[in-house]
């Protein structure tokens, strides 16, 4: 993922100690202790489905940034880890030269991540699409994505009822996933999965 990502941006900048510094911040945000499930695997794991949809793409690249810092900051109880992390990729890419109007656009999509909701953008819906994709997996790695959720939630007296109001607005949604590649490939299971995670939590 580094060498993606400095492909990325030196286009922009031969700054390579800021680059690596950034780079830096990135690895050790994602490899917080207390993370279950959004971590470098995570990331890992985005970037894969990120590539099976890459030929959709009009800016594979400010997807790609945008993928790297959309979980940068986390463990915001108040509901700002979207708008945070959106910051912090603020402050990389412009110290980076990435160019402003870009920046805009992978702040959009960070953002969007917060309802996953369709967006008139092309790029976003597939951006979503990877990010939620996780929900559609075979049953072991479901459960791993499961496990590790309740690792970063599970002190939380409130994680059962909170978690299960999170699924079933999942399930509330017409469609989980936005663009036909990943409705196609995920859609079923992932209806499969969030309801038995939903009966297990009930139980």
């Amino acid at each position: 993922m580094k060498a993606r990502y400095f492909s990325c941006l030196t286009p922009y900048t031969d700054d390579i100690v800021l680059l690596e510094a950034c780079w830096g911040e990135i690895l050790t945000s994602y490899s917080d202790q207390r993370r279950g499930y959004h971590t470098l695997a995570h990331l890992q794991h985005f970037s894969q489905q990120l590539d099976l949809c890459k030929h959709n793409l009009s800016d594979y690249s400010t997807v790609y940034l945008a993928m790297i810092y959309h979980d940068i900051v986390y463990f915001m109880m108040d509901g700002t880890n979207e708008a945070k992390s959106a910051l912090v990729a603020v402050d990389h890419l412009g110290r980076l030269n990435y160019p402003s109007h870009l920046i805009g656009n992978c702040v959009e999509m960070i953002l969007a991540t917060k309802a996953h909701a369709e967006n008139r953008d092309t790029n976003i819906n597939y951006f979503i699409d990877a990010d939620m994709s996780i929900l559609g997996a075979d049953n072991a790695s479901y459960a791993r994505y499961a496990t590790g959720i309740r690792k970063e939630y599970g002190d939380s007296i409130y994680f059962d009822a909170g978690r299960t109001q999170v699924l079933r607005s999942f399930l509330a949604m017409e469609k989980i996933f936005k663009t036909d590649l990943f409705y196609e490939k995920y859609e079923k299971q992932a209806r499969l999965n969030i309801q038995r995670e939903i009966n297990d939590l009930i139980r």
